[in-house]
């Protein structure tokens, strides 16, 4: 059966675009080892990408340099890859005539046909050129680096070697991919061989990860249902409002199957998440309750010793289950993009671009500006532009379908989670503090020897002694469940969350335009946002750990 015959066929993998900027400097290199080199670079991330879509675009600078020589070879003779095109980017600053053709908008494109420079490039190459958007004559840096290492998510430096970043000479390529926090990999002389020094944006990691969620499998049946369920709700909400079905229909093809399939893989790895961390904490007590039991009781049974080799074995199983199968992170990654899907969906209605979700200082914990979820999102935006959305709706039938079918969700999903988290605090809270009294009690009849005399008191002194042992276990898995999910932080969180945007419904029941109502659901947008990214960094650090 081929995908068109689908009902509601899987979406398309999420390309990855990977601007590399080339920069050779000076004689300290060998040709062969920087074309060996640059091909090593795209052969690990072409098996980092394995399942994804990529395309390579290399910035040079627009004059010639040695960078263009190494380019030309590597297009020339590699063998043509409709997976991962290369194309070139030329950086260039504007000449004379190119500053006097500026206007507001920028430099004009005849500005550049009528320029004589020459392009120092094989004509079977295809290229494009951008300019560094400034005339001034001034610089303490070059101008065209400066660019290259902004506009590159890798920076390949042949010819500069260095790896002590105390020595990183001011305006030099090391201290501006430093500002930019853009890896650089470089060519060691000396092996000869690849140096990657990654920064702050761990772009080997978002490369990586964007090709797992790629790589990610559903059942077609499961997944059938819940794109059917998700468009059904759509349709039903058109038709409760009034807006046309046609508003939202393209979606059913873009963004629909993007937030079906991270929604539903969520949900798999957050089930699978918090079993392994139940289970963990919960074998750990019964570790320590075999071994009390075998010891007090039939301790003439070392054999039994093995049901606490196999508990704590399966503690160890489980939790390297969860490190290497990366629950905990797919979890959060996944519930963050759909969140940001959700929203993308709303604003489209609106007619307004939901743009990538940046982060403030405050929140820097919570992603990377190039986080493997950026460029996903960005690329799902892309799919579905804003030329294609109506505006010739009826105001009070968007008005209405933005109430219901977005705010009211939110606002009952939040509610409704603040109340569940809140009575899995007190439940989880309750049951330990009746197992810690139950063993100050027992603890209390052992230290006073309540019973001294009675027949059967030696097997009851044994027994309190079994329970003041392990009851305490098992009242720290509960507390260790309830610190590890969050409970009582989220509940608050979610009760200020659903306060906010009761006061957002409440402004757009009173909009009485279009731009009111665009405001409103950008801050409604800003709000959910903010209270992804501070639930991401709550739960960044709740790894399944031993206790």
């Amino acid at each position: 059966m081929s995908k068109e015959d689908y009902l509601h066929p899987f979406p398309k993998s999420l390309p990855a675009e990977i601007n590399i900027g080339i920069v050779v400097k000076g004689e300290d290199y060998d040709k062969k080892t920087v074309n060996d080199a640059l091909r090593n670079l795209l052969e690990k991330l072409e098996y980092e990408l394995d399942n994804t879509p990529a395309t390579y675009n290399f910035i040079l600078p627009f004059k010639k340099t040695k960078a263009h020589q190494i380019v030309e070879d590597l297009i020339l003779t590699r063998k043509p890859d409709r997976k991962s095109p290369i194309e070139v980017i030329l950086a260039k600053m504007p000449n004379e005539d190119e500053c006097q053709n500026k206007d507001e908008s920028g430099f004009k494109p005849e500005a550049y046909e009528k320029s004589k420079d020459e392009v120092f490039l094989d004509s079977r190459i295809r290229y494009s050129v951008i300019y560094y958007d400034t005339c001034k004559k001034d610089w303490k840096y070059d101008p065209i680096y400066h660019m290259i290492t902004e506009k590159s998510n890798i920076v390949f430096l042949a010819g500069d070697w260095t790896v002590d970043s105390s020595k990183f000479p001011e305006g030099g390529i090391f201290s501006l991919a430093k500002h930019f926090g853009t890896t650089i990999a470089q060519i060691n002389p000396e092996k000869p061989q690849l140096y990657e020094l990654e920064k702050e944006d761990l772009i080997f990691k978002s490369y990586r990860y964007l090709n797992q969620y790629n790589s990610e499998k559903l059942s077609r049946k499961n997944y059938e249902r819940q794109a059917g369920k998700n468009i059904l709700f759509l349709q039903n909400e058109c038709k409760k409002s009034g807006l046309p079905e046609d508003t939202v229909k393209k979606l059913y093809e873009s963004m629909i199957p993007h937030f079906t399939r991270s929604k539903m893989l969520s949900k798999k790895y957050m089930r699978l998440y918090a079993v392994a961390g139940m289970l963990v904490s919960f074998l750990a007590a019964l570790a320590v309750f075999t071994i009390t039991i075998q010891t007090l009781f039939f301790y003439h049974m070392p054999e039994l010793v093995w049901l606490e080799v196999l508990e704590i074995a399966l503690i160890l199983i489980l939790m390297a289950g969860s490190r290497y199968g990366g629950y905990h992170r797919r979890w959060i990654d996944y519930n963050f993009f759909t969140e940001r899907i959700r929203a993308a969906f709303f604003l489209y209605v609106a007619c307004i671009n939901c743009k990538k979700p940046d982060t403030p200082p405050h929140m820097s914990l919570a992603h990377r500006p190039n986080d493997w979820m950026v460029m996903g999102f960005e690329s799902i935006v892309k799919e579905t532009p804003l030329k294609s959305c109506r505006i010739d709706n009826p105001f009070g039938s968007l008005k209405s379908f933005f109430l219901s079918a977005w705010i009211d969700k939110r606002l009952d999903f939040y509610k409704r989670e603040s109340k569940n988290a809140e009575k899995n605090y007190k439940r989880l809270s309750f049951s330990g503090e009746i197992l810690f009294i139950m063993t100050l009690i027992l603890a209390t009849i052992h230290a006073a020897e309540i019973g001294y005399g009675w027949e059967g008191y030696a097997l009851f002194s044994i027994l309190l002694a079994a329970l003041t042992i392990t009851l305490p276990a098992f009242a720290a898995a509960i507390a260790s469940i309830r610190i590890q999910r969050e409970f009582l932080r989220n509940s608050e969180r979610y009760t200020h969350i659903a306060e906010h945007i009761e006061s957002i419904k409440n402004e757009v029941m009173k909009a009485s335009d279009m731009n009111q109502l665009r405001i409103l659901l950008e801050e409604m947008n800003e709000v959910t946002l903010r209270e992804q990214q501070d639930w991401r960094i709550i739960f960044k650090f709740r790894e399944i750990e031993a206790a």
